[in-house]
């Protein structure tokens, strides 16, 4: 640094190195700014000393949003044909597929939320649908397909 308080050449070259790798080693620095490492050193101690350099910081990478939750949704329809409440709630976009039965259920849906409070809404929005009967829910703890 000259005398002036001015950053000189190297003093710019070493914050733009400090800001791009803020944790590169002194002696990374020092080969990349062409002088000892002791020099650096020296160097980022008068640049922090000066208020140059107020601290280092660390850059989080997006947060992974949590893993889906997936459920079967079993429904007994109590109206005929069973397609007319089908095609009400095919389209909704937490339905994946939507599966008609024979037997003591009516259909299955395979559904997907963000958390169990989506799902518990799903199921309230399911359960007032005109010709739903029941809905009994079954969160899928894990999965396994047989590869064809």
């Amino acid at each position: 640094m000259r005398n002036d308080g001015e950053l000189d050449a190297i003093d710019r070259k070493l914050i733009a190195l400090l800001e791009g790798n803020a944790r590169a080693s002194a002696t990374a620095l020092a080969r990349d700014a062409g002088l000892s490492r002791t020099a650096i050193q020296d160097r980022i101690a008068r640049l922090e000393r000066d208020g140059i350099i107020l601290g280092y910081t660390v850059r989080l990478a997006d947060r992974p949003k949590p893993p889906a939750m997936r459920a079967l949704l079993s429904l007994r329809i109590d109206a005929r044909p069973c397609t007319i409440v089908l095609d009400r709630v095919r389209d909704w976009p937490e339905v994946l597929a939507c599966y008609s039965l024979a037997g003591p259920v009516d259909a299955v849906l395979l559904a997907q939320t963000e958390d169990a409070g989506s799902l518990s809404r799903l199921v309230d929005r399911l359960s007032i649908v005109p010709g739903v009967g029941a809905v009994e829910t079954a969160p899928i703890l894990a999965e396994s397909v047989r590869s064809q």
